[in-house]
């Protein structure tokens, strides 16, 4: 049984699933515990991102907003993707491509997250291929599932 509340915290998360103690203090060190509140703007579409971030406790949306300004291309709208809470995370897909933000994050509750740079992960995972085996498979599980679950909205919606 994990005794420490950040490592008990660390192996909730499903991206961490199947690392063993040993391990979870390996990422340990290198996390970063971030407050935020509600209405602030976590991530930015555009912007270089190089972390990822586990929401601990609050909520986020994720959203392609309205562009403004010297955009290519304005949205008539602001386009709604994802809620996201406890345990769920965002900014994998910089952190995997190294290209900017695909959409911006902005907190609906207060809450807090763990921050992973991409540095700091990239150390991790260059240095224990079970690790790095094991992460990467779990964010592959996620990313699946995300995509079954917009597959299933899009029968929904357009089935006749």
């Amino acid at each position: 049984m994990i005794e420490n509340n950040s490592l008990q915290i660390l192996s909730s998360f499903e991206i961490f699933k199947g690392l063993t103690e040993v391990e979870l203090k390996e990422i340990h060190t290198k996390c970063q515990r971030v407050k935020f509140k509600e209405s602030e703007i976590l991530m930015k579409e555009g912007q270089i991102n190089s972390a990822i971030y586990i929401i601990i406790k609050g909520q986020v949306e994720v959203c392609l907003p309205e562009q403004s300004g010297e955009a290519k291309y304005k949205r008539p709208t602001k386009v709604k993707l994802a809620v996201e809470q406890g345990g769920d995370f965002f900014g994998e897909y910089s952190l995997i491509d190294s290209k900017p933000a695909s959409a911006s994050v902005i907190a609906t509750n207060a809450g807090e997250l763990i921050k992973i740079t991409k540095y700091n992960l990239d150390n991790i995972l260059s240095n224990s291929d079970r690790i790095a085996k094991i992460v990467y498979l779990n964010i592959l599980k996620i990313l699946v599932g995300r995509l079954r679950h917009i597959n299933k909205e899009y029968d929904e919606i357009y089935v006749l």
